[in-house]
């Protein structure tokens, strides 16, 4: 049976620890929500954000005038911004992450009625109006060479642009939920989030009875980051 002594110490030792661990929460806690509200919406972040959405439509308007598919169905903007982790006081080696982030991202769906694999054999051959992954391209037709859609968490395949910034996902075969590409609106709590489509009353559900495979092509721009002083 431990003295009193030795129960009083750990008792005091773990009180210390406790109030260290508080201290540290506060700390990390960072700006609270309506403070990082206030920056989101601040003459020089909105700035950016309108910034962010000409260059994004500039860009949409290309990929359409040069689609190998026609027009997009619809067209979504999703514009988010989200607290972060911060500075890491447990970690002094871990990089910090920003107490807020900005990102916009601009999504066409198409829908196409032809064999994925030809389509993806397309993209590599072609320039306009994006350059894709060599890699990410051999990787999506691996994922249906090996049927990894017919296995247990399956989820969209993709493949990216050679600068970033562009993604295209697709809906996998088979009736798995989370192998289809999502509605993008943001379902979570963020500190500022909007998302308009055009149509804006044509759910991904209805394009879907098309036809054929349904594609995202996402622009992505991250157009403000803050770090804690």
């Amino acid at each position: 049976m431990p003295s009193p002594l030795r129960q009083r110490t750990g008792q005091a030792a773990s009180l210390l620890f406790a109030f260290l661990l508080m201290g540290l929460s506060a700390c990390s806690r960072g700006p609270s929500q309506s403070e990082l509200r206030k920056i989101a919406t601040s003459d020089e972040v909105r700035e950016k954000r309108e910034s962010a959405e000409r260059d994004l439509r500039a860009r949409a308007d290309e990929i359409r005038a040069s689609s190998p598919w026609g027009p997009p169905l619809r067209t979504t903007v999703v514009d988010t911004c989200a607290r972060g982790g911060g500075k890491n006081y447990l970690d002094q080696n871990a990089p910090e992450q920003p107490v807020l982030s900005c990102m916009m991202r601009l999504h066409l769906y198409f829908v196409v009625d032809r064999p994925v694999a030809q389509i993806l054999q397309d993209l590599r051959s072609m320039s306009a109006p994006t350059r894709w992954s060599g890699d990410s391209i051999d990787s999506a037709l691996r994922y249906y060479e090996n049927k990894t859609y017919e296995k247990p968490y399956t989820y969209p395949p993709s493949i990216g642009s050679r600068t970033g910034g562009e993604d295209l996902r697709w809906d996998a075969p088979g009736d798995e939920a989370g192998a289809k590409v999502p509605e993008p609106c943001p379902d979570h709590k963020a500190v500022l989030a909007t998302c308009v489509s055009d149509p804006a009353d044509l759910t991904l559900a209805v394009i879907r009875k098309r036809p054929g495979t349904l594609y995202a092509w996402t622009l992505t721009s991250g157009y403000h980051r803050l770090y804690r002083s």
